[in-house]
Formats: structure tokens, C-alpha cells, sequence
């Protein structure tokens, strides 16, 4: 009975997952993070981030560590608008106030891929809208705008549109959190956009009906 007793005891923790401890912080920098811990909920693991934000020669790091799952880990993504453009690359570690390995970037490419999305930029909301367009290059094949509202430390919304990942549109670019006393409320809005490949086809339709019905 005594046994039975330890196996339920047992059974029952591990039933609950395992939590840990992660450092939790967010700053413009590089260099991996000193601020206070807190306790993950059971089964997450401590995720970092690195973010290159750059605009002309201006380039702007952020760096942040906080709990999430194990499908945040090693992943890259960009996202291409009318000032410039934004890198991020995350990594993991599950240990007790680790320090994660410094996240990779995505290795970026000018080859243009044919989609062409829409672009503009507001450091005033989570909206905006333009004629303004950009090509995109690589493996940027989603047309996307990022909405972001930081509360908290500083209160602060933009929003940015342009040329996207698939892994912007996902696990990058939608986030919920609270990092050493910032909230962070970041939503991404996907499409397939339009091809320039397309726009061709259709101009060639055109062509070939109106001379049909001129001869």
C-alpha cells in the first residue's frame, strides 16, 4: 500500500509538467539579459530573441528572453517594409536561469521572387495603408502587417507592412507578454498578395482578347 501510495504521489507531478525558472527581460542590445527570473508555466522553456531592426545604416538591436514552448526555438523570419527591414532569429535553453545560445539571423536575399505586396509604416498606431509597394526577395512569399502595442515600462503602438515570412506570420510575429514589466501585444495579418508573374499573365489575356476582337 505504502507503494501504491509513492507511484500516485509520482504520477501526479509528473502529470502537472515541469516548470522552471528563465530570466525575463527585453532591451536594445545584443548581449544576453541580468534582469530578475520568473517561473514558467509547467513545460515551457526559456526563449530568447534577437531582433535587428534596420533603416538605411542605422541598425537598432533588441534582445529579449521570456518562458514559451518548444516550437519558438530556432526559428528565423524577416519582414521587408518601405524604411527598411526587420530580422529575427530566436533560441532555447531549459535549465534553471539559463542563458540561451545567441539566436541566428535569417541569411538575407535580393533575389526577387515576384510577389509584390503593399508597404508603409505608422510609429503613431497599429494601422496603416498606402499605395506604396515593394518587391520581395527570397523566401518573403506572404504579404503581412504587424501590429504592436507595448504598454507597461512605455506605452508605444506601430504598425508595419510589407514583405513577410511564413514564420513571421506565425510563431515571430504573434506574441503576447510581459517582460520585466513591459506588455507586449504583437499581431501579424497575412495574405498571398499578387505576383508579379500574374499581373503578366493577365496584361498578355488582355492583349490577346482585344486583338481577337479587332481582326
Amino acid at each position: 500500500m505504502k507503494l501504491l501510495g509513492i507511484l500516485l504521489v509520482l504520477s501526479a507531478f509528473t502529470s502537472k509538467g515541469y516548470s522552471i525558472v528563465c530570466k525575463n527581460c527585453w532591451h536594445f542590445a545584443t548581449t544576453p539579459c541580468t534582469e530578475p527570473t520568473v517561473s514558467c508555466p509547467n513545460d515551457q522553456i526559456c526563449v530568447a530573441a534577437l531582433t535587428m531592426v534596420i533603416e538605411g545604416t542605422k541598425i537598432t538591436p533588441q534582445y529579449s528572453v521570456s518562458c514559451g514552448t518548444q516550437s519558438e526555438c530556432n526559428v528565423t523570419g524577416s519582414l521587408n517594409f518601405i524604411y527598411g527591414r526587420i530580422l529575427t532569429g530566436t533560441s532555447c535553453c531549459s535549465t534553471d536561469n539559463c542563458d540561451p545560445p545567441t539566436p541566428q539571423l535569417p541569411v538575407e536575399s535580393s533575389v526577387k521572387n515576384g510577389l509584390t505586396c503593399r508597404t508603409c509604416y505608422s510609429g503613431t498606431s497599429d494601422y496603416c495603408y498606402t499605395g506604396d509597394k515593394i518587391e520581395c526577395t527570397g523566401d518573403q512569399n506572404k504579404c503581412g502587417r504587424m501590429a504592436r502595442t507595448l504598454t507597461g515600462t512605455f506605452n508605444t503602438k506601430d504598425a508595419t507592412r510589407g514583405c513577410t515570412t511564413e514564420s513571421f506570420c506565425g510563431i515571430l510575429g504573434n506574441k503576447k507578454d510581459s517582460i520585466n514589466g513591459l506588455n507586449v501585444d504583437m499581431a501579424m495579418y497575412c495574405s498571398d498578395g499578387a505576383t508579379g508573374l500574374y499581373s503578366g499573365l493577365i496584361y498578355f489575356v488582355i492583349v490577346a482578347l482585344l486583338t481577337t476582337l479587332l481582326f
